[in-house]
C-alpha cells in the first residue's frame, strides 16, 4: 500500500512539473513570504582556452542550454560561464579533505586542507520570457576536485557558490545566492599534466545541476 501511495505521489509530482512555470520554479520549498527557489540543469560544452586578451590565466569557456531537473530542454534558454584556472594548482585538484573530528559534526574544528586552492567564475542564465527575457548573472568561488576512475579514466566536478550581481527582466535588481555543481567524464586521463590541459583544451561536454534562492526587487526594502 505505501509503494502504492509512494507511486501516486510521484506521479502527480511529474504531472505538476510538466504543467509547471518553464519546469525550473518551486515556490513549494521557498522560505516564506518572499524568497523565490530556481532549481534546472545545464547541458554545457567546456572548453579549456589558452592565456589572450581576456585572461592572463588559461579559462574554461562554456555555454549550452537549460532543463529542468528530469533533463527536458526549456526552450529558449542558454548559459555561459568563465573560470580562469592557474596550471600549477591542477595537481592540487587530485587532493581530498581528511577526514573531519567527530561526531558530534556541529562543532568545531574545521579542517579545511585541500579545499581553499580555488578560483573564482561567473555564470549567466538566461530565461525565456514574455515580453522579454530575463537572466541572472551570478560571480563567485568555485572549487575543481578530480577522481580518477578504476578503468583508467576520471571525473572531473567543479563546485561554485555564486552571489547575484545582476539581473534583467523579472530579475532586475534581484539580490540572492546560487549554488552550482558541474561534472565531466573522461574515459582516459593521462598522467601527464601536458597531456591532460591537451585534452582539457579539446573540449568536453558536462551535467550541471543549479539552485537559487533569490529575491525580486519589488520585495527588497526601499
Amino acid at each position: 500500500m505505501a509503494d502504492q501511495s509512494r507511486s501516486v505521489i510521484e506521479a502527480i509530482d511529474r504531472i505538476r512539473l510538466a504543467l509547471g512555470s518553464g519546469g525550473y520554479e518551486y515556490p513549494d520549498i521557498a522560505n516564506p513570504p518572499f524568497e523565490q527557489v530556481l532549481a534546472f540543469n545545464n547541458n554545457e560544452d567546456i572548453t579549456l582556452k589558452d592565456p589572450d586578451e581576456h585572461s592572463p590565466l588559461p579559462y574554461f569557456s562554456s555555454h549550452g542550454v537549460l532543463t529542468d531537473l528530469q533533463h527536458r530542454v526549456i526552450e529558449g534558454s542558454r548559459v555561459e560561464t568563465t573560470f580562469p584556472v592557474d596550471p600549477k594548482d591542477l595537481a592540487e585538484t587530485e587532493n581530498f579533505p581528511p577526514p573531519q573530528e567527530g561526531p558530534p559534526f556541529n562543532i568545531p574544528p574545521v579542517n579545511n586542507e585541500h579545499t581553499t586552492s580555488n578560483g573564482y567564475s561567473k555564470q549567466a542564465y538566461f530565461f525565456p520570457g514574455d515580453p522579454e527575457e530575463s537572466s541572472l548573472v551570478t560571480a563567485g568561488p568555485s572549487l575543481p576536485k578530480i577522481a580518477r576512475t578504476k578503468n583508467g579514466g576520471a571525473l572531473f566536478w567543479v563546485g561554485s557558490i555564486g552571489v547575484v550581481a545582476q539581473g534583467t527582466g523579472r530579475f532586475k535588481g534581484a539580490r540572492g545566492t546560487s549554488v552550482y555543481v558541474g561534472s565531466g567524464y573522461f574515459d582516459k586521463w593521462p598522467k601527464d599534466q601536458g597531456a591532460q590541459l591537451d585534452l582539457l583544451r579539446k573540449g568536453f561536454k558536462a551535467l550541471v545541476g543549479t539552485y537559487f534562492k533569490v529575491i525580486l526587487k519589488r520585495d527588497l526594502a526601499k
